[in-house]
């Protein structure tokens, strides 16, 4: 059975007494903003194949692995990078807008969750690190949905980032290429099928775009740096217990993965 599109109201219908549910309005009220963010479908890895456009053989692990960074303390190494460069250099890094766009790598201030010292929240990153999925529409609002990094153990992040890059390197290659900071169509049930042995679910995370503050913007040429940024305070958990429950998430879904796991030899 065919499934039905779902009707997206105007203002005009809206106004003249349909009363559509509130995930409708504001799909309408925010749509200009939601398709800045998402990918347009049209650029795809095999659009790209199939048009044989020479951009480079750029690899995410490769530029990880040649990096002086990883002989000796990378975090803080990254630390560093972050305050006396990124911090500094608005025009290349900082991110005006409240939609993070599909595709990207971001990091921000989230110091006031909804459900802050709730049940629902009991603990959570104040200074995410996400590899987004664009923006979705929820009965609430408008959301940002994404990987939050942060999450995840050290040596899993890099795993994880650099599997996300080889998913499609050619969409990513081409915005390094062309120098375009541009959404990259990026999918949530890819991602999971490749990656779900890492515990990758435990760090999906929705965040409450005006609740986002300080919004910096990674251009891909710079992954190789940021995956290292360490998060800069978790609220209600320390960086141990969260590694604990992220081995509890992986035990209990049976994933035989270790945070000690040898990254090199797996990326």
């Amino acid at each position: 059975m065919k499934g039905t599109r779902k009707k997206i109201y105007t203002f005009e219908e809206i106004f003249d007494g349909i009363t559509p549910s509130k995930k409708d309005m504001y799909s309408v009220k925010y749509s200009n903003s939601i398709s800045e963010a998402r990918d347009t479908g049209i650029l795809t890895e095999e659009n790209l194949r199939k048009s044989g456009i020479q951009t480079s053989n750029y690899t995410l692990k490769t530029r990880i692995l040649k990096s002086d960074w990883i002989k000796s303390r990378p975090s803080s190494k990254a630390v560093k990078w972050l305050f006396k460069e990124v911090f500094k250099d608005q025009s290349t890094y900082r991110y005006n807008k409240k939609l993070i766009y599909q595709g990207g790598l971001f990091i921000f201030e989230y110091k006031n969750p909804k459900y802050k010292d709730t049940e629902v929240l009991p603990w959570f990153d104040q200074f995410p690190l996400v590899l987004s999925l664009g923006p979705v529409v929820t009965n609430q609002g408008v959301r940002n949905l994404g990987f939050n990094l942060h999450l995840l153990p050290p040596r899993i992040r890099i795993i994880v980032l650099c599997r996300v890059f080889e998913l499609y390197k050619r969409l990513y290659r081409y915005n390094i290429f062309f120098k375009r900071n541009s959404p990259v169509g990026i999918k949530y049930q890819d991602i999971i099928r490749f990656l779900e042995m890492y515990g990758v679910k435990f760090c999906v995370r929705m965040y409450i775009p005006n609740r986002m503050t300080q919004i910096v913007r990674f251009p891909t040429k710079e992954w190789h740096k940021a995956i290292f940024i360490p998060s800069r305070g978790y609220y209600g958990i320390k960086a141990k217990m969260l590694i604990r429950e992220w081995k509890s998430f992986c035990r209990k879904n049976k994933f035989a993965v270790s945070d000690r796991i040898n990254w090199k030899s797996v990326i």
